[in-house]
């Protein structure tokens, strides 16, 4: 018997009955990217679709988890074999029009989960024209920024140093790749590996997944990295990737409760005359 947590198990009347009970559609973004020696290609993928799962499994009928979106803006490591990348303009239409095809359906509140770093940016532009496109409401967020809800917790699992530790296949890419398949991690090939970027030590440019400075420089990978990686995978542990997990699951369906609860206030156009061109942009 196929489980109703998933979007593509669905049949279509049944769609129908997903949308008068409100239920939330949840798209996991991540991209096919190489992360070191050590972990798999699939990393951002899998990060991303795991936790929405869990999340709608666990959510009492409320998020629906929507087939991932497995390929992202990845053209910075392109010098690593078997990074796979779709062109920015390309990859954003692409999410807009999977959010406006739920919308046309009868969703009205929608979420992306990202689990790649670069997909970042592009995804909130989609998630924003999603929203100024029609009359949904539409919400975002990178997997590890939702770890970061509840204050405290960071220091629960993390050794590494900050900035640069848990960055780019470091601490908690390798732990939670530990906690959802310990045997896909090669931590016999993990090398600690304190970037370029970090190692100027400026306050205005520096790279963490929790975080990073004020001023933005992202080229191309290879000119900072030697192995693809940036940080340290050696102190990951399955445990730290459990907490980690764990709290990017249940934040999201504390925040997927939270939308379905919560009333948005309707657009006002405060114009005298009404426009006569259509809105620019």
């Amino acid at each position: 018997m196929l489980e109703d947590f998933r979007f593509e198990d669905l049949t279509w009347p049944q769609v129908n009955d997903a949308v008068e009970a409100g239920r939330i559609p949840v798209l996991p973004v991540g991209t096919i990217e190489q992360h070191g020696p050590h972990l798999p290609l699939k990393i951002d993928r899998w990060t991303s679709t795991s936790i929405v799962d869990e999340a709608a499994r666990r959510s009492d009928g409320l998020l629906l988890a929507m087939p991932p979106v497995s390929y992202g803006y990845t053209s910075h490591v392109m010098d690593f074999p078997g990074s796979m990348t779709i062109h920015h303009e390309t990859f954003i239409r692409y999410l807009v029009d999977i959010g406006l095809s739920l919308v046309y359906h009868g969703f009205k509140k929608l979420i992306f989960i990202n689990g790649h770093g670069s997909n970042q940016q592009p995804t909130e532009l989609a998630v924003r024209r999603i929203m100024l496109e029609s009359d949904a409401w539409a919400a975002m967020a990178s997997w590890w920024n939702l770890t970061q809800a509840n204050s405290g917790f960071t220091e629960t699992w993390r050794d590494s140093e900050y900035p640069g530790g848990a960055a780019h296949a470091g601490e908690a890419e390798t732990a939670i790749a530990l906690h959802m398949d310990a045997d896909a991690v090669r931590m016999d090939l993990a090398v600690d590996q304190v970037t370029d970027t970090n190692q100027q030590e400026s306050k205005y440019h520096w790279v963490d997944l929790f975080g990073s400075g004020p001023v933005k420089m992202d080229g191309y990978t290879s000119t900072y990295t030697p192995d693809g990686t940036q940080g340290t995978p050696t102190v990951a542990t399955a445990a730290k990737g459990k907490l980690l997990f764990e709290e990017a699951v249940n934040n999201l369906v504390d925040f997927g409760r939270e939308m379905n609860e919560r009333e948005y206030l309707p657009r006002v156009d405060h114009h005298r005359r009404k426009p006569t061109i259509a809105r620019p942009g």
